[in-house]
């Protein structure tokens, strides 16, 4: 029996931990995980019996469950077999150069094609009622550019996984042996040239800093190969005047990718990229070999089956609609108005930090309260489904495929229309549906979809201190996030806005260092943690603990005991070795034993709790633990 004094994490989960199973087609099993599939398997069902007529489906629901047809039509799509594949991939055999292909740019985009340019339109980081035109950076193979060191052991045998997957889908595809190899060692040429170039994850995670304007005539003047004004003025369909990069060091190099003398290379990139996307969309067995590189990333043993797939799909496409279905289902007037008074409290508790802060000076600390004090709410789902999805059509007498295209371009169509017009503050990242939450600088808003709003993270017939140690510390984790290194960096409104003064940003700065200097060296079954990629969610989950202990203590029968169990049970999570590896190579948090765990070693309450002492496992000398907020 594991102690809770030597480890928080295993004894509080150590029953769930002997018999939690991951589903084969999951690369993990956890708290979060639980209880998606639970929603899952819940909306899966009703929407199956929508589909057979078994049950009458509101008329908001349209979309969903034509999309969900299409998509589950198994017997139409492995009738068809490559066919969808081979003529989408038509589009891109038939360029024959950097000219083709800048004439085919803006269309290829907008029909969801991988095209390696990744732009859009999104709020301005420094003026966040408008939306700019952003161009960020081509995508690797692997997913990060640390996995391509020469000292990583995994990028030989994850190459070769995407190489044999790669060769086999383009041979499904009608190409000869000699031809789909030719095709994968060209593209595996041309994506060797990007990993110097872009931005690690971790460069990525301090995304405040990665914020480069250009005025257009500039971003043109990169490439000569490939006309940039025109692909630009042609996806937003009037004349744009500057673009953001979110890096300069790629593009200061682009005109170095990009040569005539490296076409062929390119191309055989587009095609290894796209024959990978457009194979999910085809027959069943397509669609399996398609995931075999993710599958060999995250350690999941195999492919969800059909109707899972299918569902997935027309949650991707209509999800919004499915999220106002799940909510009219599941989340009560009630509960709603429970959650939104523990944010209240939550914002109250955070504004009496900043009130009686000990190290920030009088000028930062009003600027502080005043962004706390304009952070927006929002619980549980959007006030409308967003007309859009609505209006869409979904054409059943033609293919998924043509549908997923047209589909495609109508979202990408809405994104761009929006470019130099105001920010809809209203719109959700989320639906409704999702087990998670998030906060957005650029909006100042925390938002907290209804599908987290449910047990082990809130119950509403529970105790208090249960639900201050669940949605109580994810809520106050969100708040967090508007004072971490990236969301300290912006104003009330949204805007990228230095407003602190020299010696609090040192400070400030200097605390978040010792933040994670108490992460370093830390790993997981073998896998190092970066405690300067986590380094956001560390603030937040200190800050969020801290906060909602706080909070905590205004029931009048608080249990410190209860509090902290429910927060080592809401990480709970089993992995396999490999999607172990991913996250800590790539996700921003810290993984979820050791958030568990490392965050309430600061917290004497803790200590006084389960009688922790020194020579504990789980015991940090006075010394040792770190604050921020």
């Amino acid at each position: 029996m594991v102690r809770v004094q030597d480890d928080l994490f295993a004894a509080i989960n150590e029953d769930w931990l002997k018999t939690a199973k991951i589903r084969p087609d999951m690369p993990s099993a956890s708290a979060f995980t639980d209880l998606y599939l639970s929603i899952e398997d819940d909306m899966r069902a009703d929407t199956e019996a929508f589909a057979k007529g078994e049950k009458t489906s509101p008329a908001y629901l349209k979309n969903f469950i034509d999309f969900y047809k299409l998509a589950n039509d198994w017997q139409t799509r492995n009738a068809q077999a490559a066919q969808p594949v081979v003529q989408s991939l038509k589009r891109i055999t038939a360029l024959t150069s950097f000219g083709d292909f800048s004439k085919a740019l803006a269309d290829l985009d907008l029909s969801g094609y991988s095209t390696s340019f990744n732009v859009g339109v999104t709020p301005d980081f420094k003026q966040a009622d408008r939306y700019i035109f952003w161009v960020d950076e081509p995508a690797t193979i692997l997913p990060d550019s640390t996995y391509y060191a020469a000292d990583n052991p995994q990028k030989e045998p994850l190459l070769a996984t995407w190489s044999k997957m790669t060769t086999q889908l383009l041979m499904t595809a009608g190409y000869s042996a000699d031809e789909a190899d030719k095709i994968v060692q060209d593209a595996k040429q041309f994506d060797a040239l990007l990993p110097d170039l872009v931005l690690s994850r971790e460069e990525q995670m301090a995304y405040y800093k990665n914020y480069h304007p250009k005025a257009i005539h500039d971003f043109a003047a990169y490439l000569t190969t490939i006309d940039l004004q025109t692909y630009v003025n042609t996806l937003v369909g009037k004349p744009v005047d500057k673009v953001i990069l979110s890096s300069e060091r790629f593009w200061d190099s682009a005109k170095d990718v990009y040569t005539d003398a490296n076409w062929s290379i390119f191309k055989s990139w587009l095609i290894a990229k796209n024959v990978a996307k457009f194979s999910s969309l085809a027959s069943y067995a397509l669609f399996k070999q398609s995931g075999t590189f993710s599958r060999a990333l995250t350690g999941a043993a195999q492919a969800a089956e059909p109707a899972r797939e299918a569902y997935a799909l027309a949650h991707q496409q209509f999800g919004f609609l499915l999220g106002e279905y799940f909510r009219l289902k599941h989340f009560s007037p009630e509960a709603k108005h429970n959650v939104e008074t523990m944010i209240n409290k939550m914002i109250s508790v955070y504004r009496d930090r900043l009130t009686h802060n000990d190290w920030l000076g009088s000028d930062t600390i009003k600027k502080a309260i005043s962004k706390l004090d304009h952070i927006a709410i929002k619980i549980g789902y959007p006030d409308q489904v967003p007309l859009r999805f609505l209006k869409r059509k979904v054409d059943l007498q033609t293919s998924l495929l043509e549908n997923f295209e047209v589909l495609s371009k109508q979202e990408a169509q809405f994104s761009l229309d929006r470019w130099n017009t105001k920010v809809d503050t209203t719109e959700w990242g989320m639906t409704a549906d999702t087990v998670n939450a998030y906060y957005d600088p650029q909006t100042n808003s925390i938002n907290f979809p209804a599908g987290i709003l449910q047990a082990p993270f809130y119950d509403f017939g529970r105790g208090a201190s249960a639900n201050y140690g669940g949605i109580g510390a994810v809520i106050a984790h969100e708040v967090s996030h508007a004072f971490d290194t990236n969301g300290a960096r912006f104003d009330e409104k949204g805007s990228l806005n230095n407003w602190w003064t020299d010696e609090d940003l040192k400070k400030f700065t200097d605390k978040a260092q010792a933040i994670v200097r108490s992460w370093s060296g830390l790993d997981l079954d073998g896998a190092a943690v970066n405690p300067k990629l986590t380094l956001t969610e560390n603030i937040a989950d200190l800050g969020g603990l801290s906060a909602a202990l706080q909070a905590g203590h205004t029931d009048v029968n608080f249990s410190s005991k209860s509090f902290f169990t429910t927060w080592a049970t809401i990480w709970r999570m089993k992995a396999s070795a490999e999607y172990i590896k991913l996250l800590t190579s790539i996700d921003e948090h810290a993984p979820n034993k050791l958030r568990a765990n490392e965050p309430v070693k600061n917290f004497q309450e803790f200590f006084d709790a389960f009688h922790i002492e020194k020579g504990d496992g789980m015991y940090r000398a006075p010394a040792d633990r770190v604050s921020l907020w």
